[in-house]
C-alpha cells in the first residue's frame, strides 16, 4: 500500500520508505538501491513478507539493542550488503562472519558516502550493548543517522533516544525533510518529548515509530499528532506494518 503526503503530491524521484514495524525499515532510493535500517525483521508486528532478503545494498544500524541490530548478520551474509554502523558494532559483526571488507564503522559527526547516498552519524541519548548468549558486548555508543540522496532528499532515522536539545543542530546542519521518530516511550521518547523534537528538527513529515511492538510501547500516532503545534507545520504520516510511503 502507498500513502502519498497530499493528493497528487510524492516524495522526489520514486523514493520509498516502507515500514517493517519497531524501528525497521526498507527504503528504495531514487538511484535503485535497497537499504535496510534496524533490520528486527522478527519483531511482532512485522509482516509476513518481511523475510526472507534478497536482495540489500545497505544495512544501516543505530545502535546495538537486539531489536535493532535484528536480522543483520543474516541478511549482511546472504546478500553481501554493505554495513554501516558505529566502529564497536562493526567489530562485533567481524567475529560473526560478517566480511571486514563490507563493514564501515564511523561513528558520531562521521560522514561516508555509499552507493551515492551520504550518511552521517548524529548524537542519540540511549545505550547500546549487544547481548550475545549469556553476555553483554560493548555496543558502543547509540545514534541516530541522517541519509542524503543523490537528489538532495534527506531523512533523519533519530534510532532510539530521549529528548536532548541539540537537535536543533541535526535541523541546521543537515535540514532533513523527513524524519524516523521513536514515539513509545519507557525506553525512549513518548509522544510528548517527541512533539518537542519535531519543534526542534522540523521536517515536512515524520513517520512514527518504534511504538505499538510491546505493551510497554504504549505512545500513539494519534497523541504525537495532536501534541505538535499546527504552526511547527509538519505532518505526521502513520504507516501501518508493511505500508510504503511513496
Amino acid at each position: 500500500m502507498s500513502i502519498n503526503t497530499s493528493p497528487g503530491e510524492t516524495l522526489k524521484n520514486g523514493l520509498r520508505i516502507q515500514w517493517l514495524g519497531h524501528a525497521a525499515f526498507k527504503i528504495n532510493s531514487p538511484n535503485g538501491k535497497v537499504i535496510y535500517i534496524d533490520p528486527w525483521l522478527d519483531n511482532p508486528k512485522a509482516p509476513t513478507d518481511a523475510k526472507p532478503v534478497t536482495r540489500a545494498d545497505i544495512v544501516v544500524l543505530t545502535h546495538g539493542h537486539f531489536d535493532h541490530v535484528g536480522n543483520a548478520i543474516e541478511i549482511a551474509t546472504a546478500t553481501n550488503a554493505k554495513v554501516i554502523s558505529n566502529f564497536e558494532i562493526s567489530l562485533y559483526l567481524k567475529s560473526k562472519g560478517v566480511p571486514e571488507a563490507n563493514l564501515v564503522g564511523i561513528n558520531e559527526s562521521g560522514s561516508i558516502s555509499v552507493e551515492d547516498i551520504t550518511f552521517t552519524m548524529v548524537h542519540a541519548e540511549h545505550s547500546s550493548g549487544i547481548t550475545d548468549r549469556d553476555r553483554v558486548v560493548d555496543g558502543g555508543t547509540a545514534a541516530g543517522v541522517v541519509m542524503k540522496f543523490n537528489n538532495g532528499y534527506t531523512i533523519y532515522h533519530t534510532g532510539d533516544t530521549g529528548l536532548f536539545s541539540d537537535m536543533k543542530l541535526i535541523a541546521r546542519l543537515y535540514k532533513p525533510q523527513l524524519a524516523m521518530m521513536c514515539i513509545g516511550g519507557f525506553y525512549t521518547m513518548s509522544p510528548r518529548e517527541a512533539a518537542e523534537a519535531v519543534k526542534l528538527v522540523k521536517p515536512k513529515h515524520v513517520i512514527p515509530m518504534h511504538y505499538g511492538t510491546f505493551p510497554a510501547l504504549a505512545g500513539t500516532s494519534e497523541e504525537l499528532e495532536r501534541l505538535i503545534p499546527k504552526s511547527v507545520n509538519t505532518r505526521v504520516v502513520a504507516l501501518k506494518p508493511g505500508e510504503i510511503f511513496s
